[in-house]
């Protein structure tokens, strides 16, 4: 065979394996027993609307709020082990599904979910699906179910349509599209339904006979569908399947998973890792980038910050780290030494890295770097720094003073001189310049040639740089010197620097200086001054470097990882969020030619592919997890809590996962302390407290860039205890007006005649504190917000009308009444607004009936009207009047702004021959009033 056909089929089969070799080092963490997650047996993961990630396993389910994972059991309503599926079902809410039953999670707890009054079995697979609508489609043991978004649940398939297409009586999998349309693994063949239309795909459709348990469609309307040891797809527009198994698969998976990640691109289990589809081909990423699968792949999930997550089959969970944005590069991928010192990539698009062990190169395309074969001792030193001359030979310094050049021809490296530690080289107008511990030194690009003369004092130089116009400047102790093509100049910054020698030298785009010490970044002016860049992220740190990227951004280099400021916010980058290692080295940072910047550490390469996403998420609210007074839960709102030496607890949870960065809470108690406290404990504890009203706020703080997110909020009010009440006021007074009577009867019992007056004058101030007892009686059977009765005024007027009742032999009418979409309101327009329906409501319902009815507030958003003398249906006239000035006109709820207002009403009418039972007779009017609810709201129901 002729040479030059082998070299070709050589590249060939290099290509391909390089294709199918790993990309990177994945960073991960992994989360465990130690962590809380109790089964390292992972079978499914989800994450809600509120940001929890919930793990099923094969011995209970979990949910993980960014510090620790919880378990919910029989306690929370879930008694059953294996959990089998997790779906969030959007408006629908967070559903389990088990081998015994299907749950549904209602914020607090697991409710049973039940078809024909038996429990919905569910086996592992893909089998819940939430559509747009608000419906969840369950396959229940090969039968597809629907449940509505008022509960209801029912059959999907007719009888008749299964008789028709057979195979929709063995379902396996459910997708739902956008656009309403399913996709069913249904027998061996895969089945859809569109608007009612049922289609099968089989064999004449390019699709074999196969059980098709994982169904997908992605962002260019491919549908991806997979079975235990194969994948086929249908592309938009295309009439037949095509096969796209990878290689990878060879056995057959217990389960299937596949999901989409953030950037459209496809993710699967295979047997020995993860799977993903790029660029025409599958990626792998398994043991050789340091993914151990054990049992295998069980679970994926993408969270809402574009991360990853992975169940696995005995080894637990696992995060990759900045997952689509982040790359790292070690020995394992072609580097001839894990320390990383510098990068460069040359005009033919080939990556340079230079390392403690000398220099390796990547083709464009290639997932390895390679290294020169057979190179001299001194080519395998220390590769301090690289530039490029204008022939396309790359220089580079070593920190054992070599000076070397490496032609792109041969891939050969050259001695050119042997100089003091060189800490930089710069390639300028056909020269090339060092910055050695012993001065400046220059050589044409011919080399080797003797120095050229002009230089500057032969003192260390540290850093370079150009600027935009082409001049030269170089750091050297906490001098800047400057080399504009014919003279130099020497700018001394000590004083400024306070005698710091200055480690980087940056030209920025805006024609300034930016210099860095072991302690600070700098931005130097003339005539020697220096103003600091502060940020707390940078304060009590080394600083290696800094250096400044085409947007204007300013990477530095720390010994905790990376900083990075784009002219608004800091942000920083460490191994917690994927970065290779956190003590930087060498160069610092460099910019690809695509903007993507790779970060130097001490123990491998990272590259941030899309720096703006580091900056896509702001940092997110926390959430108050629980409240709890003593051993219950602290009910919020503005009805008061009677006092109670209960400690206060607030458990809190800070649901954003891209953030590896240290966080701390930041709250206050309103009502208590107006100042911000800060801990880094998510729970916080208040001893018993006074009468008043409270508001608890907390906000999750960056701790390296003081960054602060918006705070969240709850209210409640505590009634003073009763020594501070304004009876037992009114009692102490009695105590003291009766002792001082005794005291005085005691004294002056010859005195008849005072005597009497004294006790006349203490008859009328008795009399006076009986009519304020009285007062204060009628003022606690009245709502304090609406001035209506209170509920427990209400219950002895429905009493005392179901005595007169009894003996008169009248009747009257009970109405209750609530306030459609009242929570609504308080979300949107706050609490203040909320008042104001009340109290408006309220008015007019007063106003709106006759003097000897009576109005009552029954708690909350709902209200007691009970009517004497009022029969039904012939007066019902009379409860439509109640909805029509309820609802009338909208209610002024302050700033120029109204609302309208509407309210469900339950009716109940009770006659002599009605069971004289309070209790029961407003059971049935909320019984009216919850089917006015369900039927649509601003609406009248009368009890049976």
């Amino acid at each position: 065979m002729h040479p030059k056909l082998l070299l070709r089929l050589a590249a060939l089969a290099l290509a391909f394996l390089c294709a199918r070799a790993p990309a990177q080092h994945l960073p991960l963490k992994a989360y465990g027993q130690a962590e809380g997650l109790g089964n390292l047996s992972v079978t499914v993961a989800s994450q809600d609307a509120a940001g929890y990630v919930w793990i099923g396993t094969q011995n209970g389910l979990f949910r993980f709020n960014g510090t620790g994972f919880r378990r919910y059991g029989p306690a929370q309503g879930i008694p059953d082990k294996i959990v089998t599926a997790l779906v969030d079902g959007r408006a629908a809410g967070m559903w389990a599904g088990t081998y015994e039953n299907l749950y549904r999670f209602d914020g607090r707890r697991f409710r049973s979910v039940r078809f024909d009054g038996k429990p919905i079995e569910i086996w592992p697979g893909q089998p819940i699906a939430a559509t747009a609508d608000g419906r969840v489609l369950v396959v229940a043991r090969d039968r597809l179910v629907e449940i509505t978004p008022r509960g209801d649940v029912r059959a999907y398939f007719t009888p008749e349509r299964i008789r028709a297409y057979p195979g929709l009586a063995t379902i396996l999998s459910i997708h739902a599209d956008a656009d309403g349309a399913l996709w069913m693994g249904c027998g061996t063949a895969l089945c859809s339904v569109d608007r009612g239309r049922v289609t099968v795909r089989d064999g004449k459709d390019g699709l074999p006979a196969d059980a098709w348990s994982s169904i997908l469609r992605d962002g260019e309307g491919t549908l991806w569908v997979r079975s235990a040891t194969r994948v086929f797809v249908l592309p938009a527009g295309a009439a037949r399947f095509h096969e796209r198994t990878p290689a990878e698969i060879r056995k057959r998976q217990l389960i299937t998973e596949m999901r989409l990640d953030a950037d459209g691109r496809v993710l699967t289990n295979a047997d020995d890792g993860l799977l993903r589809w790029q660029d025409g081909r599958w990626q792998l990423f398994g043991r050789q980038n340091g993914l151990d699968v054990g049992g295998g792949v069980t679970a994926i999930l993408q969270d809402r910050e574009r991360g990853i997550w992975l169940g696995t089959l005995g080894r637990g969970l696992v995060q990759l780290l900045g997952y689509g944005n982040l790359e790292n590069w070690t020995m394992s991928q072609g580097l001839p030494n894990d320390v990383v010192i510098s990068v460069l990539r040359d005009p033919r698009g080939i990556l340079h890295v230079g390392t403690r062990s000398g220099h390796a190169w990547q083709v464009p395309g290639e997932r390895r770097f390679r290294t020169d074969p057979a190179q001299p001792a001194y080519a395998t030193q220390e590769w301090g720094s690289m530039a490029l001359d204008a022939d396309g030979h790359l220089w580079a310094g070593t920190y054992g003073g070599a000076l070397l050049r490496r032609t792109p021809e041969d891939g050969r490296t050259a001695l050119v001189a042997r100089r003091p530690q060189i800490n930089q080289v710069l390639a300028d107008g056909g020269r090339v310049w060092m910055a050695t511990e012993a001065g400046m030194q220059v050589f044409p690009a011919t080399a080797p040639l003797p120095a050229v003369g002009n230089e500057p004092a032969a003192d260390a130089v540290t850093d370079g740089c150009t600027d935009g116009r082409g001049h030269l400047w170089f750091a050297g102790m906490s001098d800047v010197r400057r080399f504009d093509g014919r003279a130099w100049e020497t700018r001394s910054y000590d004083a400024a620097l306070g005698g710091a020698e200055i480690l980087s030298l940056v030209c920025a785009r805006d024609g300034n200086l930016i210099a860095t010490t072991h302690d600070g970044v700098w931005r130097l002016q003339h005539g020697g001054r220096a103003t600091r860049i502060d940020a707390p992220v940078l304060r009590d740190r080394f600083i290696l470097n800094a250096r400044e990227d085409s947007r204007g951004w300013l990477w530095v280099a720390l010994d905790v990882g990376f900083a990075v400021w784009n002219g608004r916010h800091w942000r920083t980058l460490d191994q917690t969020q994927g970065l290779a290692w956190n003590d930087s080295n060498g160069r610092g940072t460099y910019e690809d030619r695509d903007g993507s910047i790779w970060l130097i550490t001490s123990n491998g390469l990272s590259h941030v592919l899309h720096p703006e996403r580091l900056f896509a998420s702001a940092l997110r609210q926390p959430v108050i997890e629980e409240a709890l007074r003593g051993n219950g839960p602290l009910p919020a709102g503005g009805a008061p809590m009677p006092w109670r030496a209960d400690q206060i607890v607030f458990r809190l949870a800070h649901l954003q996962f891209d953030q590896g960065r240290g966080w701390h809470y930041r709250f206050r108690l309103l009502g208590v302390d107006d100042e911000w406290n800060d801990t880094v404990q998510p729970e916080v504890r208040y001893a018993a407290l006074p009468g008043g009203r409270y508001r608890f706020q907390v906000a999750a703080v960056d701790s390296a860039t003081g960054e602060q997110s918006a705070p969240v909020e709850l209210a409640f009010t505590i009634a003073p205890p009763w020594w501070r009440s304004a009876p037992f006021y009114v009692l102490c007074a009695l105590g003291v007006a009766g002792a001082f009577v005794a005291f005085h009867r005691l004294r002056l019992r010859a005195h008849r005649a005072r005597e009497a007056k004294l006790t006349a004058l203490v008859r009328e101030r008795t009399h006076e504190l009986e009519q304020s007892r009285e007062e204060m009686r009628l003022r606690a059977l009245k709502d304090g917000l609406t001035q209506c009765w209170n509920r427990v005024a209400m219950m002895d007027i429905v009493e005392r009308e179901i005595e007169k009742c009894a003996r008169s032999g009248a009747g009257f009418a009970l109405v209750l009444l609530d306030l459609d979409y009242f929570k609504r309101v308080n979300d949107t327009h706050g609490h203040l607004a909320g008042d104001a329906v009340l109290v408006e409501t309220a008015r007019r319902l007063r106003a709106a009936v006759r003097p000897y009815d009576a109005v009552g507030r029954y708690g909350g958003e709902e209200f007691v009207v009970v009517l004497p003398g009022l029969n039904l249906p012939a007066d019902a006239c009379r409860i439509d009047a109640l909805r029509a000035v309820v609802r009338g006109e909208p209610v002024d709820i302050g700033e120029g702004n109204t609302l309208a207002v509407t309210a469900s009403f339950g009716v109940v009418a009770f006659t002599p021959g009605t069971p004289p039972d309070p209790v029961a007779l407003l059971g049935r009017a909320d019984e009216a009033l919850y089917r006015s609810k369900h039927a649509g709201r601003d609406r009248i129901s009368y009890a049976d």
